[in-house]
């Protein structure tokens, strides 16, 4: 009977070691295939995301506490990965500020410090040529892009080439690269022949706040800018401020599409301007704002 009980306990002992043997070498493997792609969360007030693995690169968006990400690569020194949102933005943030399971060192290198240079807050020393630099746009290019490829912030490209739209740059279009933002001008400065006047934003300032000081509506600056997040403004952006708003009473017959054209404006213009929501629907006897 104890023989017995000696071999079981044999048998017992192989089967455990085999089955630790095997779950030793399944487990990685699927650890491995999890990391990219793998989620992770927020773990601190508001998190930056940056243009590239570092605070020198300027800020592509923030992200609120317990934020899920989702983990995309790693730089191949230091803490910095690259994450996305759940909209799609990617960026880049200390590992630091984040809560995960996953393993950082199984994560794909996707921007490798040691081939490209760090970014740098001021000009690049030249070789005794003083002059301005100009890039010209290439198809796929966005503006953080070229900002993180010349050491500055979109921010500064945005204000420096007058982009009304920073979201909104096209192939061929020759952009001015510098490294500071003008000095901006608090006083609203005329741009002749329009009957328009031109805003640079201030530190601290909103649509609203701008568009009570003009005696405007938020919507028609908005929609006179083309701005496609009207909370999303930026100190040193300049901002055209329409001249006095017209008025058209709908008249039977009439289609937003047919007043657009009349007045030279877009219908996504008119719908902005007025806070609608469907471009099939007005009626007679409404009256429209027309940026």
């Amino acid at each position: 009977m104890n023989r017995k009980k000696r071999l079981l306990l044999r048998r017992l002992v192989v089967m455990s070691l085999l089955m630790l043997l095997v779950m030793g070498m399944t487990v990685p493997a699927v650890h491995v295939a999890a990391q990219a792609g793998s989620a992770a969360a927020i773990n601190t007030g508001r998190l930056n995301l940056r243009s590239g693995p570092g605070i020198t690169f300027g800020i592509v968006t923030s992200a609120p506490y317990n934020t899920t990400v989702t983990l995309i690569g790693r730089a191949s020194s230091g803490t910095w990965v690259q994450v996305q949102l759940a909209n799609g933005v990617q960026g880049w943030v200390n590992r630091l500020y984040l809560r995960t399971y996953a393993n950082y060192d199984l994560l794909p290198i996707t921007y490798n410090t040691a081939n490209l240079p760090p970014p740098q807050t001021v000009p690049p020393p030249g070789s005794g040529n003083t002059g301005t630099t100009v890039y010209v746009v290439r198809a796929g290019d966005t503006l953080k892009n070229i900002a993180a490829r010349y050491g500055t912030t979109w921010q500064i490209l945005a204000a420096v080439n007058n982009l009304i739209n920073p979201n909104y740059i096209y192939e061929g279009q020759r952009l001015i690269i510098a490294y500071s933002a003008p000095a901006p001008n608090p006083n609203p400065s005329p741009n002749p022949g329009t009957g328009q006047t031109i805003h640079i934003v201030q530190a601290g300032e909103t649509l609203q706040i701008i568009a009570t000081r003009y005696g405007r509506t938020w919507q028609q600056i908005a929609a006179a800018n083309n701005l496609a997040n009207a909370n999303q403004i930026y100190a040193g952006q300049r901002l055209v401020i329409p001249a006095a708003p017209r008025y058209y009473t709908v008249q039977n017959g009439d289609t937003l599409f047919s007043i657009a054209l009349r007045y030279g404006v877009t219908v996504q213009a008119i719908m902005t301007a007025n806070s609608l929501t469907n471009a099939n629907y007005v009626y007679a006897g409404q009256r429209l704002t027309i940026p």
